[in-house]
């Protein structure tokens, strides 16, 4: 049991690593950030790396529970409003932009409802799973707007594309494993079965994410070039020359 312990726990370390290798990248190929959606995305993982940090620090230092369960239902609203705003860029429905304020909106509040009627030092996983429906739903949308209306180049080469694979990975593995968690995170069993799902769902998002930032890397290198000039110097033409 005891080694048992000891991978979950290495694994949890993992995946917390894992988490902040997007935002590693993401230093590292700054220059190359240049459209809009691609700029959300570098603050979703900057945000997301200082809340984990947060989390972190609130639970192996401060030992505080309560404080940490507070720093993840605050992560999980703002993840929810950037992912928003991300989609909302990325998408062309003409209904867009009300349809993920007033999603937004009605997160946050229900989920401040949720804190509110919760018991101390518990964390209810219903906004997590309402989270993954909804964005399932919004990348499959994604999906089917790119494969109608994007004709100039390769889906694959468009980091959003990498970014939704991510997700739609990262939220169908976990959707049932938060759905049941409710009732069932009692339960040890239970608790080593979701460790083992959720950090390795997490880890392949997260490979996924890094991928995306490689993509937009090459997509920004190839932008560049085609818009560079072609100087070509043939010289002058001068097929006779006149002779003295």
């Amino acid at each position: 049991m005891k080694k048992l312990n000891l991978i979950l726990q290495n694994l949890i370390y993992i995946t917390y690593l894992a988490e902040l290798l997007p935002l590693l990248l993401f230093l590292i190929f700054f220059n190359k950030i240049k459209s809009t959606d691609v700029r959300v995305f570098f603050i979703y993982t900057l945000v997301f790396a200082l809340f984990l940090c947060l989390s972190i620090y609130t639970r192996l230092l401060l030992k505080n529970i309560n404080l940490q369960l507070i720093v993840n239902r605050i992560s999980l609203v703002v993840e929810f409003i950037l992912l928003s705003i991300l989609y909302n860029f990325s998408l062309i429905n003409k209904f867009k932009k009300w349809f993920f304020a007033i999603s937004s909106i009605l997160f946050l509040v229900y989920s401040s409802f949720d804190f509110i009627i919760s018991k101390p030092g518990y964390f209810s996983f219903i906004p997590l799973v309402i989270e993954c429906f909804f964005f399932l739903l919004v990348i499959v949308y994604f999906f089917y707007e790119k494969i109608q209306y994007n004709v100039s180049k390769p889906i694959y080469s468009s980091p959003l594309f990498w970014v939704s694979v991510a997700f739609l990975i990262y939220f169908s593995g976990n959707f049932f494993l938060f759905l049941f968690s409710n009732s069932m995170f009692k339960n040890q069993n239970f608790k080593i079965q979701y460790t083992l799902i959720y950090s390795s769902v997490t880890i392949i998002k997260n490979i996924f994410l890094c991928t995306a930032v490689i993509a937009n890397r090459e997509l920004v290198n190839q932008q560049q070039m085609e818009a560079k000039p072609i100087d070509i110097d043939l010289g002058s033409f001068n097929p006779i020359k006149k002779t003295l």
